[in-house]
């Protein structure tokens, strides 16, 4: 991040000295994602996969929106509680400024996944382009599974039609709406499934960025153990 990026202008003066700490201590942080990358992409290379490191000066999220609106898929790690606010940008510009489906991973994200898949389903635009994303995952999943909220008093659903249009097999879980958390209850729902990654729509109370994020979605950014593929 620019050195000037990470003061408040208006209780802190970016004296030279205080630049040069603040790239030295960014040079150590960048030192050991190279370390790290250069593992990953040593695997990568064994499974036929090419890797670029690109090392850029910028805002996070500016950066993310720049690049991410050219990609298939944005793949970013779960933020947690003690994530500085940048780490916070990047999820909100990953998920509703590119148009882009988005890989969140958790820390300690299993080596393979995508074997038993849980739909987090409503009837709505932003879960209907999850699940085309999902789609177009490379491996067809060995289990799909559905799992359905249902408020008191209304219908109770059915598989959605973009499964059966791809003659997806799957299967329907209905879970009841009221009474707790949703998302709660909906993670509880796939770890009961043994499910290995989660499809939902990404929601957000308002166009701003900075207000919160949609109730279930902002439970899953802090809580969910599982990688989650989301869509706006």
């Amino acid at each position: 991040m620019p050195p000037e990026a990470t003061i408040l202008p208006s209780e802190e003066v970016l004296t030279k000295r205080r630049a040069y700490y603040i790239r030295d201590r960014e040079d150590v942080r960048i030192s050991a994602l190279r370390t790290a990358f250069d593992d990953w992409s040593g695997w990568g290379h064994a499974e036929g996969v090419s890797a670029e490191w690109h090392d850029l000066e910028s805002l996070v999220d500016a950066a993310i929106k720049d690049w991410g609106m050219h990609a298939d898929v944005i793949v970013l790690r779960r933020p947690t509680g003690h994530d500085r606010l940048p780490a916070r940008h990047e999820i909100h510009t990953a998920l509703f400024e590119t148009d882009r489906p988005v890989l969140v991973v958790p820390p300690d994200a299993p080596a393979s996944f995508g074997r038993r898949v849980a739909i987090a389903w409503r009837n709505d635009r932003q879960a209907i382009q999850a699940v085309l994303s999902a789609l177009r995952w490379q491996t067809a999943p060995e289990r799909v599974f559905v799992i359905a909220g249902v408020a008191p008093g209304s219908p109770t659903p059915t598989l959605p039609d973009i499964l059966l249009e791809h003659g997806i097999a799957a299967e329907l879980h209905i879970l009841p709406i009221g009474g707790g958390v949703f998302g709660e209850a909906l993670l509880a729902k796939a770890r009961e499934l043994r499910a290995d990654m989660l499809v939902m729509g990404a929601y957000r109370h308002s166009p701003l960025r900075e207000v919160l994020l949609g109730g279930v979605t902002r439970y899953m950014l802090g809580h969910a153990d599982l990688p989650i593929l989301m869509r706006h």
